[in-house]
C-alpha cells in the first residue's frame, strides 16, 4: 500500500470522527511508522555500506540514512562484534565505542562512529586507499502520500491501527475511547506477527 491508501483505511475505521487535517494525518502516519521502525533492527532496514579509505583523512562519511552499525563478525574470543571489512582480504577492523577511542589512539585495526559529524573514523590514519564495507540499520525515509512503507505489505495494516491508537489520545472523545482497546489489540497482533517474521529471517 502507499501512504494515501493507509490514511484512507484510517479514515474509514475512524468513521470520519477524527479532527485531523490531511497534513496532520500524514504526520501521524509517519510518527507511527517511525515508532515501529525504531523498535528493533528489522530485516527490511538492514543495509550494506561500501566505500574507500582516504590517505589524507582518517575517516569516511556515513550513509545519509545511517542509524547504527550491526554485529557482523566473530572476534578471537568468540564474541559477536561489529566490524568494518577493509581491503581485498576483508581484514576485520573492530568498531569500538566513541568513549573508548582514546584507548586505541594510533592503533591499527580499529574504528569508531562519530555520530555528530556523521563519520566512521579510523584510529590510525590509513596509508593506502582500500575498499571498506560494513552493515548497518537504516533510517526509513519520511513517507509522502505516494510513498510506500518498507514494512512488508501483509503487515502494513499495523500503521493505521497505530494511528487510531494515537488519534484516540488526541481526540479524547467517548466515541474514540470506546475503540481504543480494540485498536491497541489489533496493533499488537500485527506487531507480534512482524516480530515472529523478523526472528525467523534472523535465524535462517
Amino acid at each position: 500500500m502507499i501512504a494515501s491508501d493507509i490514511i484512507l483505511r484510517f479514515e474509514l475505521q475512524t468513521d470520519d470522527s477524527t479532527d485531523l487535517s490531511s497534513s496532520e494525518e500524514l504526520a501521524l502516519l509517519n510518527k507511527v511508522y517511525n515508532k515501529i521502525c525504531s523498535d528493533r533492527p528489522w530485516e527490511f532496514l538492514k543495509k550494506e555500506s561500501t566505500g574507500l579509505t582516504s590517505t589524507t583523512l582518517p575517516y569516511v562519511s556515513l550513509p545519509a540514512d545511517f542509524q547504527y552499525v550491526l554485529v557482523n563478525n566473530q572476534d578471537t574470543e568468540g564474541d559477536n562484534v561489529p566490524v568494518v571489512f577493509v581491503g581485498t582480504d576483508f581484514a576485520p577492523y573492530k568498531i569500538i565505542s566513541w568513549s573508548d577511542r582514546r584507548n586505541y589512539r594510533n592503533q591499527d585495526g580499529y574504528a569508531y562512529i562519530d555520530l555528530p559529524n556523521s563519520r566512521l573514523v579510523f584510529t590510525l590514519q590509513p596509508t593506502a586507499s582500500k575498499t571498506i564495507e560494513f552493515d548497518y540499520v537504516s533510517t526509513p525515509p519520511t513517507l509522502t502520500l505516494s510513498g510506500t512503507p518498507l514494512i512488508p505489505e501483509r503487515f502494513q495494516d499495523i500503521i493505521y491501527h497505530g494511528m487510531m491508537v494515537e488519534d484516540t489520545i488526541i481526540q479524547q472523545s467517548d466515541k474514540a475511547k470506546s475503540y481504543a482497546q480494540e485498536n491497541q489489540s489489533q496493533y499488537k497482533s500485527y506487531f507480534d506477527d512482524m516480530c515472529y517474521w523478523n526472528a525467523k529471517n534472523i535465524s535462517m
